[in-house]
């Protein structure tokens, strides 16, 4: 019959790695960051982003109940977000926010003073939403469970306009959306991600081409509007070489002055010009270190995606 050997009867590499202690890092290591999108662009705009046991909404433009049903489609329970982190107060952001919380006692909506001042002064919405609000600053992080969250001034023509830097369990992730102009707090803050939103919300030849009036072509491609594709492409240009940044989801497509394609391979360009090499697949692989750039869709959930811990 088949004995099982002692520990003394293995040979010494085996037995030293036996009596080794295990690292308590090991049994001290967090639990990684996931990211999706419920929609992205005019239509409307809301997204995750958290671990299993804490996460959050950034902004709330996306039918609740469409909402509630991605999570669970994807396992996340509804009651481990704690709030609605709000960039500013156009509808497109704010349209279901009370409809979110009155069905999600449990959840708070995080705002600048003068945003949720602009969202009460904006929209048709009921004033009880004020039980819900908690007030934050921007440049003053605070906590909320595993996340670390700074609020930082974009462009744009709301009440008040924020970006949000997340510090996370192994990962920063950073949103920068609706922003006509890269601010310098905005770049600063963008140079320590990891992983990046980041609109590009225009093409310039379809804008200027386009149906819209004049004044609103104006208001987009504005300083205080919308960054176009080569813009963003710039941009990413200029920092992607530093080797920090490793993913990038194109945000807030217009439907009518860009697509997909136009975006990624303007983007693309920019990248590529300047010696960054680029992947576009839609899952990359492992040890793939090309940086990953993504569109996120307009009016449909993206895929949940799990953000590689970065040592």
């Amino acid at each position: 019959m088949y004995e099982q050997p002692g520990l003394f009867d293995l040979s010494p590499e085996v037995r030293e790695a036996e009596l080794r202690p295990m690292d308590d890092k090991l049994l001290e290591r967090p639990e990684r960051m996931r990211f999706m999108s419920f929609g992205s662009g005019s239509s409307g705009n809301c997204s995750y982003i958290g671990t299993p046991e804490c996460g959050l909404l950034i902004d709330a433009g996306v039918n609740n109940n469409f909402v509630t049903e991605q999570l669970a489609a994807n396992s996340i329970d509804i009651k481990t977000i704690r709030g609605i982190l709000l960039t500013h107060d156009h509808s497109d952001h704010v349209r279901f926010a009370y409809a979110i919380l009155r069905y999600n006692r449990h959840m708070r909506l995080y705002a600048t003073p003068k945003a949720f001042n602009g969202l009460l002064r904006r929209h048709n919405m009921s004033r009880r939403i004020s039980e819900y609000h908690t007030a934050i600053y921007k440049e003053f992080p605070f906590e909320i469970g595993p996340m670390t969250v700074t609020a930082f001034e974009t462009s744009h023509d709301g009440s008040d306009n924020s970006g949000f830097f997340i510090q996370g369990p192994g990962a920063t992730f950073v949103v920068a959306t609706d922003t006509g102009t890269m601010t310098a707090r905005a770049d600063h803050y963008i140079r320590q991600a990891h992983y990046l939103m980041i609109e590009s919300d225009y093409d310039a030849s379809m804008l200027r081409n386009g149906p819209y009036p004049q004044h609103l072509k104006a208001r987009i491609a504005s300083t205080i509007g919308h960054l176009d594709n080569a813009d963003t492409g710039r941009y990413l240009a200029s920092i992607a070489s530093s080797g920090t940044l490793r993913r990038v989801f194109l945000c807030h497509l217009s439907v009518h002055n860009n697509t997909p394609q136009l975006a990624l391979s303007t983007v693309r360009g920019f990248l590529e010009d300047a010696g960054i090499p680029v992947c576009h697949d839609e899952e990359p692989q492992p040890n793939d270190t090309r940086l990953h750039v993504s569109v996120l869709p307009r009016e449909k959930c993206s895929k949940l995606v799990l953000l590689k811990e970065i040592l």
